[in-house]
């Protein structure tokens, strides 16, 4: 089988999607899978120099997308829409396409490239558009961003031969918008092996006083969607715990702008760190803050979650449904809706006076590990691959 993955991200980028879809296109070639990775330039931001491109993998040229301002994401997806059908031209016959989105855009181009290769289509869903954009409140179903969002999604499911999504209330929701016989695979993200194979940073921990605690940690983008401006709140009212926030996004210089006016001390903004760090910053913390915006969020389970329980530390969940099924599960850690703010302390107070053994950490971490391998859920699905699809041409 020769198999084309379609992504706005890849290595050497360290987002969330670059994260899965290596993990996922490794799983495809250690099968027998012949994979070409086709991947946004947005994918070398970053790059260290020391960076080599392997042979199976693609970039597409498109408008950097280093602010994210409303016009520079529609030069980006519509560039990078065009210019991602015009690289795979050159790539050869396919027997499969595969696209992970968001970028919803980018469905147009798996299936005019599916369509010219005369390939099945594989669409990999880990946000459902335009429902992420109802549910957060950024616009409406009857709005144009509406109209034109719900218009892609319609021809992706119409035409995809295979559906995968990330979590159980999602594969639910798009049951019920592919054709009757589409198979709709759960292909969870989980934690990556190789992170929890990381050794602690001593420097991490000599830089920020890791060791001086207790520590409440907030690891990733730092933007609208977080709601981060809760935990603020909580800190405001907490003084003898620690805050660390890491990560970068629209809404960080908002925050410190907040922290600085109200001279909230126990506010520390640290920038970002490699993964190694996270781990050690995940290892050394009393708990972790674990944000969705609202509830209306339902199926959506953060990355974070999986890591920060795997790593043993124990989780103050601002969320409703599917993500507090999984905290449920492990045992570690405390939860209520993201606008009950009230109830967020009170788990937050909760999780500080309950503490939590080194046995207890230990057997969450190692629980999350055995159940909920992103390596052992992403061979499964390159098997599902074959299985459905063949040995190719």
């Amino acid at each position: 089988m020769r198999l084309l993955f379609l992504t706005d991200s890849f290595r050497p980028s360290r987002s969330a999607c670059a994260n899965r879809a290596c993990v996922l296109v490794d799983a495809m070639r250690n099968v027998g899978i012949n994979v070409q990775v086709l991947a946004s330039s947005d994918s070398l931001l970053g790059a260290p120099e020391s960076y080599k491109k392997p042979d199976y993998v693609t970039f597409f040229e498109t408008f950097p997308l280093q602010e994210k301002t409303l016009v520079n994401r529609l030069k980006n997806n519509f560039g990078g829409q065009r210019a991602s059908v015009k690289a795979a031209e050159g790539m050869g016959v396919f027997d499969v396409v595969v696209c992970t989105t968001p970028p919803l855009l980018l469905t147009t181009s798996a299936i005019k490239i599916a369509k010219r290769k005369g390939a099945k289509l594989v669409l990999d869903v880990r946000d459902v558009w335009p429902d992420v954009g109802y549910e957060m409140g950024s616009f409406s179903p009857s709005s144009p961003y509406g109209r034109f969002f719900s218009h892609i999604a319609k021809r992706g499911f119409k035409v995809a031969d295979m559906v995968s999504t990330v979590s159980a209330g999602k594969a639910e929701k798009l049951r019920e918008r592919v054709p009757a016989g589409t198979p709709v695979e759960l292909v969870p993200n989980g934690i990556d092996e190789a992170f929890v194979k990381n050794e602690e940073d001593l420097a991490v921990v000599e830089r920020f006083e890791l060791e001086h605690g207790p520590i409440c940690c907030y690891v990733g983008n730092i933007g609208l969607a977080q709601g981060l401006g809760t935990l603020l709140d909580i800190a405001s009212v907490r003084s003898d715990v620690r805050f660390l926030l890491f990560g970068a996004g629209a809404d960080k210089k908002a925050l410190e702008q907040r922290a600085k006016v109200e001279g909230l001390s126990n506010v520390e903004f640290c920038g970002s760190v490699d993964a190694r760090g996270v781990y050690t910053v995940l290892r050394y913390s009393a708990l972790s803050y674990v944000p969705l915006v609202s509830s209306r969020l339902r199926d959506s389970i953060p990355t974070k979650l999986y890591e920060c329980v795997a790593c043993g530390c124990p989780v103050l969940l601002a969320a409703q449904g599917d993500s507090v099924d999984l905290l449920e599960e492990t045992g570690l850690g405390a939860h209520a809706a993201p606008e009950n703010h009230e109830g967020l302390l009170c788990a937050f107070d909760e999780l500080v006076a309950r503490g939590f053994s080194v046995e207890e950490r230990a057997i969450a971490a190692q629980g999350m590990l055995v159940a909920h391998s992103r390596q052992k859920v992403a061979r499964e699905f390159a098997e599902t691959l074959l299985g459905i699809f063949g040995q190719g041409r």
